[in-house]
């Protein structure tokens, strides 16, 4: 699933989690997969994080191969 997907799954269990409807073994279940989905998230979004890092490194490299210093 996607980053957004799984944000969406997020919400909907959290909304299921919030009904007074919902037993605790239930509760215990929703809770469970919500661990795993937050656990993709973060590893989703340090990936993003790596790779925005790497494509910046690469600009700068670019830049400056380029004699534009900084620009600051």
């Amino acid at each position: 699933m996607t980053f957004e997907q799984n944000l969406k799954k997020l919400e909907q269990i959290a909304d299921k989690m919030e009904d007074k409807n919902t037993s605790l073994d239930e509760g215990l279940k929703l809770f469970d997969e919500g661990v795993k989905l937050a656990e993709e998230c973060m590893k989703k979004l340090e990936e993003s994080s790596g790779k925005v890092t790497e494509l910046s490194e690469r600009l700068e490299k670019l830049r400056v191969q380029n004699g534009e210093g900084d620009g600051e």
